[in-house]
């Protein structure tokens, strides 16, 4: 991919980048905070340049592991009695992907999801895959040879993006977000690059609250405490619908599946009750008990 200032911007003052007359240089346009990027075989569009030392970590962490992390991962899969290529179809499946589709993966890894959300969009889609571990993404670029849809690779953090607002009809992450630095940033990053009815799917670790007390349960915990981490709910944006929470992976992960929305939902709170002959409706009924107990 040769059009690095056609197909990003500046994650942080989201300006314009325009490519340097050698090649090796991406610069944004804002004349408050200008910032460079480097153009390798993968370009880095990280931000900030010097990471939270929880998102650091886990980018030495994978980079170190890049050779041996698809063996650890299809153990995890087995040692949970979960069929690996079952289980990420289903995942996949929750985009509602069709082709010619333009779609985000934020932690592709070495791209084994990116594979089924590639042949879901064939032909004439556009896939931009995303890590923050150089590399586990050139595992990936490595693995996925296509011919009939675009594949973009990048190096970024989740919670800056290089894109406009509603790039992209589908936005997934799968197996990080339990450890990001700024989890909640990240939700509304990914809801703002993904178009008004456009899916979102996100999971990681998190054993299901009435299978945390089982003794196999307990011990995954202890060997992994991220398998511990609650679901967090808290953390989505407010403008979503036909929110999903599904339990994978023999109950250890979760997956959430929502869509963007234009506006956050609303309740009716003056709405009359039917049937009484005084005003009645849920702000007077939260009005009059919140008298009765101050």
């Amino acid at each position: 991919m040769s059009n690095y200032d056609k197909n990003f911007i500046c994650p942080k003052t989201k300006t314009p980048l325009v490519l340097s007359e050698d090649g090796k240089t991406l610069h944004n346009t804002s004349a408050d905070e200008p910032i460079s990027y480097e153009v390798n075989d993968i370009v880095d569009l990280t931000f900030p340049k010097e990471l939270f030392e929880q998102d650091r970590k886990e980018q030495l962490a994978y980079n170190d592991a890049y050779q041996r992390y698809d063996r650890g991962v299809t153990w995890v899969f087995e040692s949970l009695n979960a069929d690996e290529a079952t289980t990420r179809q289903k995942m996949t499946d929750l985009l509602g992907l069709k082709p010619g589709m333009k779609v985000l993966e934020v932690g592709a890894g070495t791209g084994k999801d990116s594979e089924l959300i590639i042949r879901a969009i064939a032909p004439n889609g556009e896939a931009f895959l995303s890590d923050l571990s150089p590399n586990m993404l050139r595992l990936a670029k490595q693995r996925l040879q296509p011919d009939n849809v675009a594949v973009n690779y990048f190096i970024a953090n989740g919670t800056y993006l290089p894109f406009e607002d509603n790039t992209f009809d589908a936005v997934f992450h799968f197996g990080g977000i339990n450890t990001f630095a700024e989890r909640k940033e990240a939700f509304e990053e990914f809801n703002r690059v993904v178009k008004v009815g456009g899916k979102v799917v996100v999971g990681d670790e998190s054993v299901a609250p009435w299978l945390r007390n089982e003794p196999t349960y307990q011990t995954l915990m202890q060997a992994n405490p991220m398998f511990a981490d609650e679901v967090p709910l808290q953390d989505l944006p407010k403008n979503i619908a036909d929110f999903q929470l599904h339990w994978i992976f023999g109950f250890g992960y979760y997956v959430l599946s929502y869509a963007k929305t234009d506006k956050a939902p609303e309740v009716n709170v003056n709405l009359q009750i039917p049937g009484k002959d005084f005003e009645d409706n849920w702000r007077i009924r939260a009005e009059r008990n919140a008298k009765k107990n101050s």
